[in-house]
C-alpha cells in the first residue's frame, strides 16, 4: 500500500513554490491538512535545477496536485476546458474497452492456429499520443514555471 503521508510531503514542497497569490487561493483547511498529515520523517527536496516534469513525482502526488489545480487554481474557462478534456478521454477509454472486449473479438482467438512456414516481417508506424495525465502534468508544470 502506498504511504500517502509521504506524497503529502512532495505536494507541500511543490505548493511552497507557488506565488503568494496562487497559494492564497488554496483553502486554509487544505494547507493545514497537508502540513498536519505529511510524514515528518520523510525528506523530499524539490530540485531547483529541474523542471517540475523532471522531478520524478509519484502518480499519487500528481493526482493530488491535479485536484488542487482543478479545484482552486484554474479559472472558470480553464476548468470547463479541463472537464471537457476529461470527458473526451473517458469516452475514448470506454470505446477502447468495448473494442477490446467485444463478444466477436473475445472468441476469435479460440480457433486452432495453423503453423506458418514463412516468416513475415511486419513494420508499423507508431503514433505518439499524449495521455490525459501527461497533458495535465505539463499544464501544471507550465503553471509552476511561470513563477
Amino acid at each position: 500500500m502506498v504511504d500517502y503521508n509521504k506524497r503529502l510531503v512532495e505536494v507541500d514542497a511543490i505548493l511552497d513554490r507557488l506565488t503568494s497569490a496562487d497559494y492564497k487561493k488554496i483553502p486554509e483547511e487544505i494547507i493545514k491538512f497537508i502540513k498536519q498529515n505529511k510524514d515528518k520523517k520523510y525528506v523530499w527536496k524539490y530540485d531547483e535545477t529541474k523542471e517540475l516534469k523532471d522531478q520524478d513525482l509519484s502518480r499519487d502526488t500528481i493526482a493530488f496536485l491535479s485536484y488542487i489545480n482543478m479545484e482552486y487554481l484554474l479559472n472558470k474557462k480553464q476548468k470547463e476546458y479541463m472537464q471537457k478534456l476529461h470527458e473526451l478521454n473517458e469516452r475514448k477509454a470506454e470505446e477502447g474497452k468495448e473494442k477490446k472486449y467485444s463478444e466477436e473479438d473475445l472468441f476469435k482467438n479460440n480457433k486452432p492456429k495453423k503453423e506458418k512456414t514463412e516468416e513475415i516481417e511486419q513494420k508499423s508506424l507508431v503514433v505518439y499520443k499524449e495521455s490525459l495525465l501527461k497533458r495535465m502534468i505539463n499544464k501544471i508544470k507550465k503553471f509552476f514555471n511561470k513563477k
